[in-house]
This record gives structure tokens, sequence and C-alpha cells, in this order.
């Protein structure tokens, strides 16, 4: 019935509570395993009991348990909805989560009858002059727009349902995408406690998701139509009201109240229920598409860090067709490293050392973005770049050439503008078929390139790269033999290969 959304090393998770004892912390036999070091091995204890209630308390952790920045101890306290609790540096929030198959019940029908009131989500609700209906659409649209999060929205859309109309229970169900399943997002009882075993007509669900109408029963067991059933009977439900959460074309989910006196409800409660639900659809996907520009802007940030922003753009417009999925590609690899910054750091105060570091790996790392090549990684002083990947380049042998070019031209630029020692590099360069893509755990997966390609290219560099040279395997010289100068070098042999390759180095 609980939830917990979550975000962990740049990915956003989420972990239902089962009934019982979840612990949290950072041990693999944890019900909830969070890897972040400020969590404590055992850190806190999360407890659903069997009359759907939430309690949390701490177990002792070092940097302590906290609901909503209020410090918990060992003593549990009850945790609400839209709650955020925070575990060393690690914030998590509670939702209420229903499937559509524990809450909603087949056990009786619905259809038009004496105690029935239908208006289409499209009628208008607000008639003229109706003071009462547009002051609530102005507090719905002043509250629910200020509404941080989705899960704080849809916990005010239920109070505001308590407050316009008299019922007793309400219930807000969503779907995440048309035609998925609705899930139960709040269910709770005017006393704000969560309602016991509650279940509600799949019928009257599926008539107002499918028709677009809000359906009014006055008296739900006087109504034959709507039947006179274990399940009404049980809860005492006597009249409720359910309206669809209709924006645009879409029916997103429904709000569902209901009461166990009869005749509870009547046509101006419906009007006021169906503004109200319209009015809470809209903000709805606003928050939704909210997250997921946020989302999307995250996703753009992390691109970015690996991508030039023209890569960047076209990985997400392909970004149904798996480019960053782990696989194998034909791509060209350059390893770019500085001579001789180890001794040079000896004499040089920290914060200089760093600063001329920057300056170097910035500079090169333009050049890389400039000619559409892929950042893999920096590895202390030397930057490994990829051409062909994450997305298909024909000519990625020489781009990673002509790159090299032009970063050998931008050193000579930075070291005539001085302010620090002159630098020195050597760069190597190698093409064949080698692993791109996101790889790593679960927990953490970063975009990299793997193969013999990028070993035989680490060797080339430390093995037979002078200052100041561009030196390329015979596979890239193959595929740019016509279109550079180069001098051939012979072949060398490489630690760790059992045959030795050629290299050729690049001219300008």
């Amino acid at each position: 019935m609980f939830l917990l959304r979550y975000t962990e090393a740049g990915l956003d998770k989420t972990h239902l509570l089962a009934q019982g004892q979840t612990i949290v912390g950072r041990l693999p036999t944890c019900g909830l395993v969070l890897a972040d070091i400020s969590v404590s091995r055992n850190h806190a204890s999360l407890r659903v009991d069997d009359k759907g209630r939430c309690w949390f308390q701490d177990l002792g952790s070092r940097f302590g348990s906290f609901r909503n920045e209020k410090r918990v101890l060992i003593e549990e306290v009850e945790l609400a909805p839209g709650d955020a609790i925070k575990l060393g540096d690690q914030t998590l929030t509670i939702e209420q989560h229903v499937s559509e198959k524990e809450l909603l019940s087949e056990n009786h029908e619905v259809s038009d009858g004496p105690g029935t009131i239908l208006r289409r989500a499209d009628e208008p609700a607000v008639k003229s002059g109706d003071g009462h209906l547009v002051r609530l659409l102005s507090d719905a649209g002043r509250t629910l727009l200020g509404s941080q999060t989705l899960t704080e929205m849809l916990n005010h859309v239920v109070e505001m349902a308590f407050a316009a109309v008299p019922a007793e229970r309400a219930f807000l169900m969503l779907r995440d995408s048309p035609g998925a399943e609705l899930t139960a997002r709040v269910l709770r009882q005017r006393d704000g406690t969560p309602p016991k075993n509650p279940t509600l007509s799949r019928s009257v669900v599926q008539r107002v998701l499918t028709e677009r109408v809000a359906i009014l029963a006055a008296d739900a067991t006087s109504d034959n139509k709507l039947g006179m059933t274990d399940s009404i009977l049980a809860l005492s439900i006597r009249s409720f009201m359910c309206a669809p959460l209709w924006n645009r074309d879409d029916v997103i989910g429904v709000l569902y109240v209901d009461s166990s006196r009869a005749s509870r409800f009547g046509a101006a409660d419906l009007d006021a229920f169906t503004a109200l639900a319209n009015a809470a659809a809209v903000a709805i996907e606003q928050s939704r598409l909210s997250a997921q520009l946020l989302e999307e802007t995250k996703h753009r940030e992390r691109l970015a860090r690996y991508h030039s922003p023209a890569v960047v753009t076209r990985i997400l417009q392909d970004s149904g067709n798996g480019a960053m999925m782990a696989q194998e590609r034909d791509v060209t690899i350059m390893f770019c490293d500085l001579v001789g910054f180890t001794t040079m750091c000896e004499a040089l105060p920290p914060a200089q050392s760093a600063t001329i570091l920057n300056a170097f790996l910035t500079r090169m790392t333009d050049v890389v973005f400039d000619h559409e090549g892929t950042l893999d990684k920096f590895i202390g002083d030397a930057l490994l770049a990829v051409f062909g990947a994450p997305l298909d380049q024909p000519d990625h042998a020489l781009k990673a050439v002509r790159t090299a070019i032009a970063m050998r031209k931008a050193l000579a630029d930075l070291n005539e503008r001085g302010g620090g020692p002159p630098l020195q590099m050597r760069i190597a360069i190698n093409s064949g078929v080698g692993i791109t893509g996101d790889i790593g755990s679960p927990r953490r997966r970063e975009f990299t390139v793997l193969g013999d390609v990028v070993n035989t290219c680490s060797r080339m560099e430390g093995e037979a790269t002078g200052p100041g040279e561009i030196v390329i395997s015979g596979s890239t010289y193959a595929c740019v033999k016509d279109q550079v100068k180069t001098r051939a070098l012979g072949t060398k042999m490489l630690r760790g290969r059992a045959t030795p390759i050629e290299i050729y180095a690049v001219e300008d």
C-alpha cells in the first residue's frame, strides 16, 4: 500500500513496502539496500501494520533519520503519504500505492437508475453567476499549481474534495500512461486515516473511464440497478460520486468519494466534484510534464559530460533505437597524454598544477566535441576519446586523426598564450571493434568503451609515441591513407600482445 520513491546514482527508483517490517541500510541483508556511504548498515525501520498504517523509526544510525526535516529517534512515528524521510544524505518520499487488481471489485454492477445522475466530463460545470464553483476553481488552481511534487498535489486534491463535498472516504486513482492499469495513489477517510480493506466497483470505474462521465448515486442500496450486493452492504455505502480525471483527449484516472448516508450528495455536489476533477487533471498533467522536462534536462546534462551538443541532440532524437545500450561497434580510439606532467608538478604549487591541467583538458575536450567525438573519461593528465559511438560515423577514423591534428594546434596556441610552463603531449589512435555503451552495475552505470582496440591504443600511447607525436595503427592508416599525410615507423611489439603492429606518424 506504500511506495518509496528516491534517487540513487542519478537514477530514479521506487520500492514497494510490503506489510510487516522493512529494514533500510547498506547491508545486503536489508529489505531496502542503499549504497550511500552516509547510510548506516542497519539505518532505519519501516513497518506497515495490519491496519494499513506506516511507521518509521531510527535504528541507532550514525547520521540520523528525519521525517520532514525533524529528527526521528528510536520511538516509532507514523508516516503519511507525501512525507519525506531522510537517512543520512539519502532522501525518500512515501506514497500510497494500491493496484487496480487489489482495489476494484467485480461484485456489483452499475447502470442508469432513478438514484443516478450522469454528467459528461466535457460539460461545463460552472454556470453563470455560480460564485461557489468559481471560488472552488480559483482555490484549486492556486493550490494545485503551487504544489511542489505530484504526491503533494494528489493529497491536496483529496483534501479539497473533502472540503467541497460531504464525503466520508476519498480515492484518487491514476494511469501512468494511456491504456495502462490504474493505481490508487491516495486512499483516505475524512479523519485522515486509510480505509481498511477498501474495494470499489470495477463497473463504476470502467464506465467513468470509457464514457468520460461523472456518476452520482444518491442511494446505492435502494437502486436495484446499482445492486444490493455484499460489497456495498458490507461497507455501508449508501451514496457515491465518481468523476474522470480528463485532460484533452486522455482520461488519466478517476476521483471517487462515498458516504454511508443515503442522499448525501446532490446535483450541486456533482457540479463541484466534477469541476475539481477537471482542475486536478490539468494540474496533474502539468506536474507530469514538468517532471518529464526535469528528467530530460538531467539526461541531457549527463550526456553533455561525454558528447558534443550536436551529438547530444542526435542521441535524444534517436533514444528509442538503443544508442546507449552496450553493443559492438566499429570505432576509433584516441589516447592523449601530457608528457612529463608528473615531474613538472613537483616544482609547482598544487593549485597551479590543477589550473594548468584544467586548462589543458578543457581545451582538448572542446576540440574533441568540435569534431563530434565522445569523451570516455579523464585518466589523470590523459583523456580517452572514441569516434564512431554512441552513433555511427562512417568516417570515424578520419575524424579522429583530424581531431588529433587540431588538438596539436590548440596546444601550440595554449603554450603561446603563456601563463605557465610549456606543455607537450602525445596522441595514439587505433581503429577496430569495441564494446561501447552504458556499462556498470545497476547502481552506477556510465558510458565507456572496452576491448582490445582500447588496450592496444593505450599500449601505443605509452610505448610507441614520442613527445609531440600523433601515432596511428595500421588499421587506422588503412582508413585514412589517401587523405592524411603520414610517415611509416615500421612495426612495434607492444607489451601483452603476441604479434607486432604497424605504426605511422601523422604529419601536418
